[in-house]
């Protein structure tokens, strides 16, 4: 089922050093690689040759397989990740950290964020500990979960207690649709955002684009988790949004790259930032689906902190 848990990682750094000027990729590489080491027992290569590949911790957050009894196995070309990762947007430069300098990063997760969370602290902090970027090293001081009012602290490493307890939103109250008539939309692009429809990303990113894309997304998460079909209708939705105009807004592409260890290569990984206005008869229809992109993030990989958008009503 997908229940939705906003987590805050906050830590002191211990060793100076500096990271891209978009960390996103790099700390979900570190993560990633500490993540294996520290749970894997059969050491193979390739996780879908793997026996444990539908239990192992690893595989469940980072690499999921679709069961052969999972009703949307044939659709599911890849089980998406049960995460997605919330950095700060991309800076001009890289970012130097001082010894003292606060760290911290945001985690939102939807499938089994309970059982996770222990592997996940643990994982974070052997990745801080070994060092990330150019030199960087950091030490977790605690974990946030909820945001406002629900916010619970869930883990302080002084104290070495992990609460397992997580406060949480179901899709449910995402989905809950507006009554009110909405004529206009702002949303901000904060990281990143790469929608790629049928092959080609789109710049500048429209609504019928960035419709298309949440209608994907939110799918393919509803296919994955829910094992049914979404709660909205994609095929109006995508059609209405045609309709919808760029009234206003800056939108600039920003060329990235990341390294890929199993490539061996760098990949490229830019999108999309900026704002845009979008003005139609009215748009609350596209609220629920929208409100739910804020969570799970639109386009490819989310997991890296791509994709991260807020949306106005007004």
């Amino acid at each position: 089922m997908l229940r939705f848990v906003r987590l805050r990682f906050e830590a002191e750094v211990t060793d100076g050093g500096t990271l891209p000027r978009f960390f996103g990729p790099t700390l979900r590489g570190a993560l990633g690689l500490n993540f294996r080491k520290m749970v894997c027992v059969t050491h193979l290569d390739d996780c879908s040759q793997c026996i444990l590949r539908f239990q192992c911790p690893y595989t469940r957050f980072f690499e999921p397989f679709a069961p052969a009894d999972h009703p949307f196995a044939k659709r599911l070309v890849q089980m998406p990740r049960p995460f997605s990762l919330q950095v700060p947007p991309p800076s001009n430069s890289p970012v130097t950290f001082k010894v003292g300098d606060a760290f911290s990063f945001g985690m939102t997760i939807w499938h089994q964020a309970e059982n996770l969370l222990p592997y996940l602290i643990v994982a974070v902090q052997r990745t801080l500990a070994n060092g990330i970027g150019k030199g960087l090293k950091a030490s977790l001081v605690r974990v946030v979960a909820g945001s406002g009012e629900d916010e619970m602290e869930v883990f302080r490493a002084r104290e070495g207690i992990i609460v397992t307890s997580l406060p949480s939103v179901s899709a449910g109250e995402i989905l809950a649709s507006t009554k009110e008539k909405v004529s206009r939309l702002i949303v901000r692009f904060v990281t990143p955002t790469r929608i790629d429809l049928s092959g080609k990303l789109q710049n500048p990113v429209t609504f019928s684009a960035l419709v298309k894309g949440a209608n994907e997304r939110g799918r393919a998460l509803f296919w994955a988790y829910e094992r049914t079909e979404p709660p909205w209708d994609g095929k109006v939705l995508v059609e209405n949004a045609r309709k919808v105009e760029m009234t206003d807004g800056e939108q600039v592409w920003l060329d990235l790259q990341r390294f890929s260890r199993r490539q061996q290569e760098r990949l490229k990984v830019g999108g999309v930032i900026g704002w845009t206005e979008f003005e139609g008869e009215d748009l609350s229809p596209f609220l629920p689906l929208l409100k739910l992109m804020e969570w799970v993030h639109v386009g490819k990989l989310g997991t890296m902190g791509l994709g991260q958008i807020v949306v106005e009503a007004s």
